[in-house]
């Protein structure tokens, strides 16, 4: 990993809403990045984006005050698997029934308040991204080798009512 927000170790005193990673390779669609907190409860995240050599992430929420560790794992260009680890800190100072305002509106119209996070905090190019990124990497060549099989199957079928 060459880089990423927040770094290792930060402190951070803003709320936050973004992970990015930035690795010196190209990475593969099926790496993942798994953000969990000091009790070990993963931290749901919303959109999930890979693109050339970065990877980023959004927060369905403001991460709450405390330590967390966000465990890699990434496929390098070359093919080999590389994983890693760093850890971060929230430390916002401010009013606490703030938090828990914007968790009651999470709870009362989840795809709203969703829907007004992304509008606000993803830049529209990213849309575009996570809509290209939705279908797993093994769909598609699963699905021809599939229609492989039947076209196959099929063509021996008709070859053997022939004779």
């Amino acid at each position: 990993m060459k880089d990423s927000t927040p770094k290792d170790g930060e402190v951070i005193t803003e709320p936050i809403q973004d992970l990015t990673l930035t690795f010196q390779t190209k990475v593969e669609q099926t790496s993942k990045a798994i953000v969990s907190n000091s009790k070990g409860e993963s931290v749901p995240l919303g959109n999930f984006v890979i693109e050339g050599n970065e990877m980023w992430a959004t927060f369905l929420q403001p991460l709450e005050n405390g330590d967390y560790k966000v465990d890699w794992e990434i496929i390098g260009a070359d093919g080999h698997p590389i994983e890693g680890e760093f850890a971060f800190s929230v430390k916002v100072s401010g009013d606490e029934s703030s938090n828990d305002k914007q968790e009651e509106s999470v709870q009362e119209d989840p795809v709203k308040t969703e829907e007004s996070q992304e509008t606000t905090n993803t830049p529209p190019e990213q849309d575009v991204k996570v809509k290209q990124s939705n279908i797993p990497s093994y769909i598609i060549p699963s699905f021809m080798g599939v229609l492989f099989v039947i076209v196959v199957g099929s063509f021996l079928w008709i070859m053997r009512r022939k004779k």
